[in-house]
């Protein structure tokens, strides 16, 4: 594709109020720009080289550095002399193989992928080739706590022993698989991320979609399981694992092919039979193990219907040895037209097998599609509405011995409504959703926060409600039953049929000595039937003082002569100057004020457009700074230089204002950093745009409810 086409396309859509975010309009991961960096490179005639994930052990990860005992690993580009390509010919699973990582619970997805080619395009962009406009670096879309994110790769790849460390290609010139999954490292944070993990996790991540699992000998009904996975929609993609060998301990070395000696396999190429023995089940199933679902089959045999499994493993080869096998007998038994149509006689990983010894081999299957419709049996309505909500769970709650009022009354609420017509007699009307932020598994240490989540049924009267409901407001036979276990998982989804009414749903957090976020998505039957609780007010009120009059002192004066160059007035390098030496001075942080965070205090007060402060202007800036400073000083109790969203909103309160939720939400977005915190800096430039929006609303109002403003003055105001 034609790079300024691109460049184009995306200035075309961010005028065209396309949310950034979206599939089309994606997030650059690390602020980084493929095609701006791309261009850049190309001009210089130099290959990119991502210094945001560098060609060293730091985006490898210690702990792969222990499993394999090495830390040779070898970063190689490809060589032109190689032909190499992003994609030969066309995508298909038999691309790829799984090498020395644990990593099929992502192969797996992606292997299923491959047969959703509309799906694969959205996070494989094809406009990028080794070709004249290569320059290094490639891009890949990703999923990831409610937003699409464009990740920026460089093709340095690990190599361990010679043999690449994750994704193989079975073509060796055909590179997609290995950088792919090197982007999808790169937004989880390393490779030894992709080291183990749940199939559901890569599903979102790729796809966007919701992702259950289902335990195959427990979850549901046989017959409900097979119309699942038979008359699934083509959006829907599908994986299953096998469960560890006679319920020992996992063992981690068998769910990667590392007994197995490489040799180059091509597709079409000769069988491989050189399988360990030691990683199977004596079925040619492998332990802990996750497979690809890529279809279904019916042939007639023996005078009855037989329903089939066609699944792919990972490694690209061993099979399973049992009925319906490539060399099975069986297929003999079955019509000319079916055995043509079905069976491929060779070692590639691909085979089928009875949708029961499916049932009894496998554990878990996985089903991944952008609405839950997968759930709708018989003939009830196949539409789904789900709406988003993304909250926090503030530093400091306590959760493990809290019963009753504490343990509702301090999570976050929210109600759903039931409506009659979303009664079903199979299947199930409600899906919920608990998704972790990415930073919350840094800030626990390496591991994900214990969550979980509750439904009560309420009054119906609470509907309608906008503050929190206390514990006195529901009844006791259902406080006494809370009792839900938490996981120490990244996603939490389940699925439940429940009667009309109105339910309370809140998520809670083990134990918080951080501030940890969260994304809560409900599915229903109907639309606009969840609301969040207490989004206008806080649920604690504090006491706020107004500033100091508006007169200007002696101290003001001096002050002011001292730093303004212009005598009378006080520009934006002078302002800068005295930020930093009066401001910060003494904070034990190492901050400073930029010439931008200036330029943003300086439009706070200036509203003549004058590019500059008269004194009086100066006397009321130092005195909301003071203030604000004050204020951010008595939250900040551990000294740590920032806020937490929670903190954030209980000084806007103090100051004397009120935000919403979704006003603090995008105070954190302008202003916050990676993890969701507001510096220091940030915090008093955020505190002064708040009181000038204040301001501004108050001086062109004319009823106290909205604003009126001609171009001209839309301009001065945000310009």
């Amino acid at each position: 594709m034609n790079q300024s086409y691109e460049n184009g396309q995306s200035a075309h859509l961010e005028q065209q109020g396309v949310k950034i975010g979206r599939v089309i309009n994606p997030k650059k991961f690390r602020n980084q720009d493929f095609d701006s960096l791309r261009e850049i490179n190309l001009k210089k005639k130099v290959l990119f080289e991502d210094e945001t994930f560098p060609a060293n052990m730091n985006s490898i990860g210690p702990k792969l550095e222990k499993e394999f005992k090495s830390s040779k690993i070898e970063w190689k580009r490809p060589k032109p002399s190689e032909y190499p390509r992003l994609v030969v010919d066309s995508i298909s699973l038999f691309d790829i193989k799984q090498s020395k990582l644990g990593d099929c619970w992502v192969l797996s997805v992606l292997g299923a992928l491959t047969y959703k080619e509309h799906l694969l395009k959205i996070i494989l962009p094809l406009n990028q080739e080794f070709d004249q406009y290569y320059s290094g670096i490639f891009h890949f879309r990703f999923w990831s706590f409610g937003d699409w994110w464009d990740v920026v790769v460089d093709d340095r790849l690990p190599y361990l022993d010679g043999e690449h460390l994750s994704a193989r290609p079975s073509t060796e010139n055909e590179l997609w698989p290995c950088l792919l999954e090197k982007a999808y490292a790169k937004l989880l944070g390393s490779y030894q991320n992709l080291h183990f993990g749940a199939p559901a996790n890569a599903f979102t991540n790729f796809t966007g979609g919701l992702a259950m699992s289902f335990e195959l000998k427990s979850d549901i009904e046989l017959s409900d399981l097979f119309h699942m996975i038979k008359y699934a929609t083509p959006e829907t993609v599908m994986t299953c694992t096998t469960k560890k060998k006679d319920g020992s301990e996992r063992n981690r070395s068998n769910s990667y092919p590392t007994l197995y000696k490489h040799q180059s396999i091509r597709r079409g190429s000769a069988p491989v039979t050189a399988i360990p023995e030691s990683v199977h089940l004596g079925n040619g199933l492998v332990e802990s193990h996750a497979y690809s679902i890529v279809g279904t089959a019916q042939v007639h045999f023996r005078n009855q219907l037989v329903n089939l499994i066609q699944i792919w493993n990972p490694w690209g080869y061993g099979e399973w040895m049992g009925p319906w096998n490539d060399m099975c007998p069986f297929w003999k038994e079955v019509t000319e037209a079916e055995r043509q149509s079905l069976l491929k006689t060779r070692e590639d990983g691909m085979f089928y097998m009875s949708f029961e010894d499916f049932v009894a081999h496998f554990f878990i299957l996985v089903i991944c599609s952008p609405s839950p419709d997968y759930l709708d049996w018989d003939y009830q309505p196949k539409q789904w509405y789900r709406q988003m909500f993304m909250d926090t769970w503030p530093k400091g709650i306590v959760n493990k011995n809290d019963v009753g009022q504490d343990l509702i009354f301090k999570n976050p609420q929210y109600l759903i409504q039931i409506n009659d017509s979303d009664t079903v007699v199979k299947g199930f009307n409600v899906v919920i959703s608990l998704m972790q932020h990415p930073a919350n598994q840094k800030k626990f240490y390496g591991v994900w926060p214990s969550v979980a989540y509750q439904i009560i049924p309420v009054d119906s009267k609470f509907y309608n409600s906008k503050e929190k409901l206390q514990s006195s407001q529901i009844h006791n036979k259902f406080l006494s039953g809370l009792d839900n276990p938490s996981y120490n998982k990244r996603d939490l989804t389940s699925k439940f049929r429940l009667k009309p009414g109105t339910y309370l749903i809140y998520p809670y957090v083990e134990n918080t000595e951080v501030e940890f976020s969260f994304l809560l998505q409900i599915f229903l039957k109907s639309k606009d039937c969840a609301i969040q609780l207490g989004t206008q007010q806080s649920s604690e009120v504090y006491n706020s003082r107004p500033l100091q009059a508006n007169y200007l002192t002696v101290d003001d004066q001096q002050l002011f002569r001292k730093y303004a160059s212009q005598e009378s007035r006080m520009n934006v390098h002078d302002l800068q100057r005295f930020l930093n030496e009066v401001i910060l001075k003494d904070f034990p942080c190492q901050v400073v004020f930029t010439k931008d965070s200036t330029r943003l205090i300086l439009r706070s007060m200036d509203h003549s457009g004058a590019g500059s402060l008269a004194a009086d202007q100066f006397s009321r800036l130092w005195r909301y700074l003071e203030r604000f400073k004050e204020i951010f000083f008595d939250i900040d109790t551990n000294q740590c230089g920032s806020l937490n969203s929670y903190e954030l909103r209980k000084a806007v309160e103090i100051a004397g204002r009120q935000v919403s939720r979704d006003e603090l939400n995008h105070l954190i977005l302008l202003f916050g950093d990676s993890e969701n915190n507001i510096h220091f800096v940030e915090y008093l430039v955020c505190m002064l745009r708040l009181k000038a929006v204040a301001g501004l609303f108050k001086c062109f109002s004319t009823d106290g409810k909205g604003v009126y403003l001609s171009y001209e003055q839309l301009m001065k105001s945000m310009i």
